[in-house]
């Protein structure tokens, strides 16, 4: 509101009134079940297969739902999001690790590392702490002050992968408090989390061999010549010695009397790796003993404590290389053959890093848990059934779902469902789908394998009513990449979930995902020749049937929901109907919500009425309704006739919109004429 206070001129701009509706997306597709890798429990998007293979390890023989995702991506799919589900038996890999003590009598805490994938492919991950900044000696055991901060560096050398977190603490009321900055899903870890069994004690020791220098460079010490006895211990995958394979007492020259002599420690430190990689290059022996291990780094801290990290990523998982002792040795014990750094002495000698799932020798670790695969790949189905449960909550936004391991064989029979409450979890799939505007795509059963069995189970067996789900039949042929020339049967969502978001891209929802230019890609047919005569069973059961045809190739020639039986007679008996009404739910809903608490009254209901008319304009205008007008094609009401003075008083405002939707010319019927000619 203008204040006028003096004589003149006054100005202000006026909003013209109009609120622009942006449509909903209509294709993203969501995937649960069981992948080779991943994270457990957490819906990760994707914008190609390439992702899937980068956040969930790719193609699985006991993953259908990785090659339904590729089969979506391959037919024009664009986005989607895929939830893992922990197959049974399956155990995620963890360590525990003692964190230090300012004095004896404190309690014992520690701080425990989980991979956030089950599996064992948690077992190859490595995790390394370090002190954070320099001015405090994080190894002093007098100084009574030991810090909370540390960085952390994670590695997963299988996928190439590295996180790296600096300035954690384990404070609970800092701003960098570990398991905190860990599980954030955006910017957190993608490997592990963290765990702290009792909050605001110091950090784990810092891995490395560490001793400590001389107060300063000026009193290091530097005459003939520096050699160091190299000492690499290697552990067995149960935490037992591996003497055969581990190396005492070698002698590294750093430098002799006719090199120059280095001229502070960071000069030292890259002496002693240059020589100490040389060393493990020269001698084979030494390097086929290690698989490959070098010296990764040695560096000091505050100028005065010397750390060495080894890496190993050769080496195999049951003989890591878990330490390097790099002994100085006095001069004065070897009559002057050794030259030291004057002052120097030990402080600790740690793994240069801690592989989860593995006990090291040393104490520091407090418990472990090795990861382990799953017996049969797939999850329980209990497990199964609170995955799709979980999915009631807003995030993450999706259209379409899918669930293909849900119709996977049991290994005792390839007739029978593993999944024996697959029809459940189906009706429970489909509830989430009615209450967030999706829509749920339904695989055949491993004993539909024909129109009669087909019939039997969409008739009797299927166990669920709904009009936001369609079920498909027979299953698609093909190609499987990692049995090159092989050719399988496989559940048609995926391919067919790509197929629907191609037809929103090039025409629009209302446009039904059936006919000759509904073609699945990357198929060599359906699993069964359904001919028209035995579609004419299946189709007015309301289940859509795939062909395959000459020219078109195979094609879904169907598009009905589940209560799309023609004796049901139910409105949405077409799946473009029931998507198009989503659709604009979904785009009102999300496109008005600036309506709430404001002023109700007349000029709220003409706001409402003009922009949901404008909405709805341009989808007429698009061709998604019925009618040769406006008039005919839509309306749109918000007025004191559909808000009343009760609803007024109760807060309610009433928006009324409807439209004639197009439906699908599912049987086209030519007339043929003989005309005959009069004769006169």
């Amino acid at each position: 509101m203008l204040q006028l206070t003096y004589p003149g001129i006054y100005t202000r701009e006026i909003p013209s009134g109009v609120r622009s509706i942006a449509g909903a997306p209509t294709s993203v597709a969501l995937f649960v079940g069981p992948t080779k890798s991943g994270i457990d429990d957490r819906p990760t998007r994707l914008f190609s297969f390439a992702d899937f293979e980068r956040a969930f390890g790719g193609l699985s023989s006991e993953s259908a739902l990785s090659y339904s995702v590729l089969h979506f991506f391959a037919n024009g799919g664009g986005q989607a999001w895929v939830k893992r589900v922990a197959g049974k038996g399956a155990a995620k890999a963890s360590l525990g690790l003692k964190q230090q003590k300012k004095a004896a009598a404190d309690p014992d805490r520690a701080m425990t590392f989980e991979a956030l994938s089950s599996g064992g492919g948690g077992n190859a991950l490595y995790v390394e702490i370090d002190p954070f900044g320099l001015g405090t000696n994080p190894f002093s055991t007098t100084d009574g002050a030991l810090s909370p901060r540390f960085n952390l560096t994670i590695l997963d050398p299988v996928n190439g992968r590295s996180e790296r977190f600096g300035g954690l603490s384990t404070a609970s009321n800092s701003a960098r408090c570990a398991p905190d900055v860990l599980k954030d899903p955006d910017t957190g870890s993608k490997l592990i989390a963290l765990s702290l069994s009792g909050n605001d004690g110091p950090a784990p020791k810092p891995n490395g061999s560490i001793y400590r220098l001389p107060a300063s460079v000026a009193t290091m010490v530097m005459t003939n010549e520096l050699k160091v006895i190299l000492g690499i211990s290697r552990y067995a995958a149960d935490g037992t010695a591996d003497a055969a394979n581990s190396i005492q007492g070698q002698e590294v020259t750093v430098f002799t009397a006719n090199q120059a002599r280095p001229a502070n420690p960071a000069d030292l430190a890259l002496l002693l790796t240059r020589a100490l990689n040389a060393k493990l290059a020269a001698d084979t022996a030494l390097f086929a003993k290690l698989g490959g291990a070098t010296i990764q780094s040695a560096t000091f801290e505050d100028n005065r404590l010397l750390r060495l990290t080894l890496s190993a990523p050769g080496a195999a998982p049951s003989a890591r290389v878990h330490d390097a002792v790099i002994s100085l040795t006095d001069p004065a014990a070897a009559a002057n053959k050794f030259m030291a750094v004057a002052g120097i002495s030990q402080l600790q000698t740690m793994p240069s890093r801690y592989r989860l799932g593995l006990a090291l020798a040393g104490g520091e670790v407090t418990a472990f848990t090795a990861g382990l695969d799953s017996a049969g790949g797939q999850p329980e189905t209990p497990v199964f059934q609170a995955a799709v449960t979980a999915l009631e909550i807003p995030d993450p936004f999706f259209n379409l779902l899918c669930l293909p391991d849900l119709v996977r064989p049991s290994a005792s029979d390839p007739k029978a469902l593993h999944h024996t409450d697959a029809a459940g979890i189906y009706a429970e799939a489909a509830r989430i789908c009615a209450l967030k505007h999706a829509f749920l795509l339904v695989d055949p059963p491993p004993d539909a394998t024909s129109t009669n069995s087909a019939e039997a189970w969409k008739s009797v067996k299927f166990g669920f009513r709904s009009e936001h789900a369609g079920a498909w039949f027979p299953n698609i042929r093909v190609s499987d990449p990692l049995e090159p020339g092989a050719i399988r049967s496989h559940p048609p969502s995926g391919a067919v979930a790509g197929m629907i978001a191609r037809t929103d891209a090039q025409t629009g929802v209302w446009q039904a995902p059936a006919g000759t230019e509904a073609g699945l890609s990357g198929t060599f047919g359906p699993a069964l020749d359904v001919p028209d005569i035995e579609q004419g069973l299946l189709n007015p059961l309301g289940l859509n049937v795939i062909r395959k045809f000459p020219i078109f190739g195979t094609v879904a020639f169907g598009s009905r929901t589940v209560d799309g039986a023609d004796a049901m007679a139910s409105d949405y008996k077409y799946i473009p109907v029931r998507r198009t009404a989503s659709y604009i739910l979904r785009s009102l809903s999300e496109g008005l919500l600036w309506a709430v608490q404001k002023p109700n009254g007349e000029d709220l209901w003409s706001q409402l009425r003009i922009a949901a008319t404008s909405f709805m304009h341009g989808l007429y205008r698009q061709g998604a309704f019925k009618g040769t007008s406006s008039r005919d094609a839509y309306f749109v009401a918000c007025d004191s006739s559909t808000t009343t003075a009760d609803d007024i008083n109760a807060g309610i405002v009433n928006l009324v919109v409807g439209f004639a939707p197009l439906k699908p010319a599912e049987f086209v019927v030519i007339n043929l004429r003989q005309i005959t000619q009069a004769t006169g």
